[in-house]
């Protein structure tokens, strides 16, 4: 692992535990509830935004597959009712197989590559370094909603969930 990125590699690797705790308990069902009166966001929504980030960063750095969640959940894509979208199980399988390419991604950049110039995020790093650590704070911001959201259903939090999966 390279040393510039090694603790922004540990933040996607929790995230990637967290999000796993954060949807694996969830129904279909209450994962597309939408928020603000059913036109906000919902978490089958924010789980496919996330993975449409974690594709993107992968092209950043060579992966040329296609995203196939830019459509629904990319950039500038608006929250749709649960039935437009893939079913939770098939999202939760999905960021496994994401989370680990990007691990494998993280763990093979060299510091040519980590210090490359990667200018547009609003940060001052404007190196891929920078980018990591942008996305990475783009992608906590996010799975702290998917745990607001679920414990506003009823469900036990996200900490109560990563203690039980560290037993």
């Amino acid at each position: 692992m390279n040393h510039h990125i090694k603790s922004v590699a540990d933040i996607y690797a929790f995230n990637t535990l967290s999000v796993g705790v954060s949807v694996g308990d969830l129904s279909h069902d209450d994962a597309g509830r939408r928020w603000r009166e059913g036109e906000g966001s919902s978490i089958l929504f924010l789980l496919g935004h996330l993975l449409s980030s974690r594709v993107g960063l992968l092209k950043r750095f060579g992966e040329t597959e296609e995203n196939p969640y830019a459509e629904l959940f990319g950039g500038n894509a608006e929250p749709r009712d649960a039935a437009d979208y893939p079913p939770l199980e098939e999202l939760a399988s999905g960021w496994d197989d994401v989370a680990a390419r990007l691990e494998s991604t993280l763990a093979g950049l060299s510091e040519d590559q980590v210090l490359a110039s990667a200018e547009g995020f609003p940060i001052p790093d404007q190196t891929a370094r920078g980018a990591l650590m942008f996305l990475a704070w783009h992608e906590s911001y996010h799975v702290g909603q998917l745990g607001l959201m679920r414990t506003e259903m009823g469900y036990p939090s996200v900490q109560a969930r990563l203690y039980e999966a560290m037993r």
